[in-house]
């Protein structure tokens, strides 16, 4: 009993397949005239919105990326990254062999602290010197007015007061010597010490000899108006008025050396300045050899090992910041006059099947590529994957318009010819012929301006075989 219910269900499977088989096989198809007229396939005319959209296609690539270099010749001493390593921005990625450097840092320390040695020295020395001629003149004045007033006293005889003021230009002599040979001891002291220059130190020993002579002088001077003035000691005494003149006029000509001494501390200054900036080139030079990445990102080429030698200008290392990728993409000239800034986009991959990214046109290139008479557009899309990499080939759509509560028809009902673009609407089983003009169109709808109202059946399939006004009947 039980293989009987099991053939007769076998048998009805069959039965059932069969007749769907056969009707398959005979189903009419569209374009096909029975007595129900012609079989068409048909859509309905919607409301809805549609969109304007300019295709475009071109290459991710990243804003932000920087090709490193050394900026002195080293050997390349250690390298931290590698390709596909991230690195933080600032971070040392190629270190460079400083060990020559820092002995030129040492160099410039040292010459630097010898040209401030010799700035003190210059400040020290116009100091000194200056004090010093002031001090020189005075004396020199007050030996000049001594001769002459002990000239007057030769030549008015010798008298009690004459030979008072005789006396008076011995201590005064005697004073100036004393000064001078003071004078003379702090100079060489000065002298070997290097603080003066040994002109200044020809002149202090001039002074020193002028005043021993001025005393000795004196001391004859006074000798001589005891024992009578004659002759000889009017010539003498004017002779001492004549070295005092002189020695005046040589102390006030010490005062043009201070335009030297001032030159001098101004070329110990641009010394000092000169130090200062080779230290200041020496200490950067070494801070080059640890070379750093100015933004973060991946490491995606990498130029040189440890031991080789990097020259200024060759590429030690390539570094890309994933989160500035964009697409570059070209627009037709047709087109550009549609395409605004701000506008949005959706971008695609061929590398990342299935995903569409979003993105903003950032920027419009002013000028064509020549060869292709296409525009460049710059679109930023967001990368938080980092999914994106620079090379991919992409394409994308720039919406550029829409147009709310439109009629949107099928793209398969349109019909071109040389009058332009009509459709078949089915109205009461018959096929009507009408003109329509359309506005936005995309790969499967078209918008609807005039011909066509919402609701409306149109011909999707089989208007070859159709005219105004024939049978149809119609499948969805």
């Amino acid at each position: 009993m039980k293989r009987k219910i099991i053939i007769i269900i076998i048998a009805l499977i069959l039965a059932v397949g069969a007749s769907i088989a056969w009707r398959k096989l005979h189903k009419p198809d569209p374009g096909t005239k029975t007595s129900r007229g012609i079989a068409v396939r048909v859509a309905d005319a919607r409301i809805g919105t549609m969109y304007s959209d300019v295709e475009v296609s071109g290459n991710i690539k990243a804003m932000r990326t920087v090709e490193l270099s050394p900026k002195i010749p080293a050997c390349v001493s250690s390298i931290p990254y590698r390709e596909g390593d991230r690195v933080k921005a600032g971070a040392v990625v190629v270190y460079q062999d400083p060990s020559d450097l820092r002995s030129q840092v040492r160099q410039a320390e040292a010459g630097l602290l010898n040209a401030r040695a010799h700035l003190s020295q210059a400040d020290t020395a116009a100091g000194l010197s200056g004090k010093q001629v002031e001090s020189d003149i005075a004396s020199a004045q007050a030996a000049l007015d001594t001769a002459k007033a002990h000239l007057r006293m030769v030549k008015s005889g010798a008298r009690k007061q004459e030979v008072a003021s005789a006396e008076n230009s011995v201590s005064s002599a005697e004073a100036n010597f004393n000064n001078a040979k003071s004078t003379l001891d702090r100079m060489r002291g000065l002298y070997s010490d290097g603080a003066l220059s040994k002109q200044q130190m020809d002149l202090t020993q001039l002074q020193y000899d002028v005043a021993k002579s001025e005393y000795s002088t004196a001391k004859e001077q006074l000798s001589l108006v005891k024992a009578g003035a004659r002759a000889e000691e009017v010539e003498a005494a004017q002779k001492q008025v004549d070295q005092a003149a002189e020695g005046l006029h040589m102390a006030r000509s010490s005062r043009a050396n201070k335009s030297l001494r001032r030159e001098d501390i101004k070329s110990a200054k641009a010394g000092v300045a000169q130090a200062e900036a080779a230290l200041l080139l020496a200490r950067q030079q070494l801070d080059g050899t640890s070379i750093r990445t100015p933004i973060g990102g991946i490491v995606s080429k990498r130029f040189t090992e440890p031991g080789q030698m990097a020259n200024p200008g060759a590429p030690l290392m390539d570094i890309v910041d994933l989160s500035s990728v964009y697409f570059e993409a070209g627009v037709s000239e047709i087109d550009l006059h549609n395409v605004r800034v701000g506008q949005q986009a959706q971008v695609s991959v061929d590398a990342i099947p299935g995903r569409k990214f979003v993105g903003t046109v950032e920027k419009i290139y002013p000028a064509a590529e020549p060869a292709s008479r296409q525009f460049t557009v710059r679109i930023r899309i967001a990368n938080p994957g980092e999914e994106l990499r620079p090379g991919m080939f992409a394409r994308g759509t720039i919406r550029v318009a829409k147009h709310d509560n439109v009629v949107i028809i099928p793209k398969d009902a349109l019909i071109s010819n040389g009058d332009g673009l009509s459709v078949y609407a089915v109205v009461d089983s018959k096929a009507i012929y009408r003109k329509v003009q359309t506005g936005f169109q995309t790969r499967t709808d078209a918008e609807a301006v005039s011909g066509v109202r919402s609701g409306d059946e149109l011909v999707v399939v089989g208007q070859d075989k159709l005219s105004d006004g024939v049978k149809v009947y119609g499948t969805n």
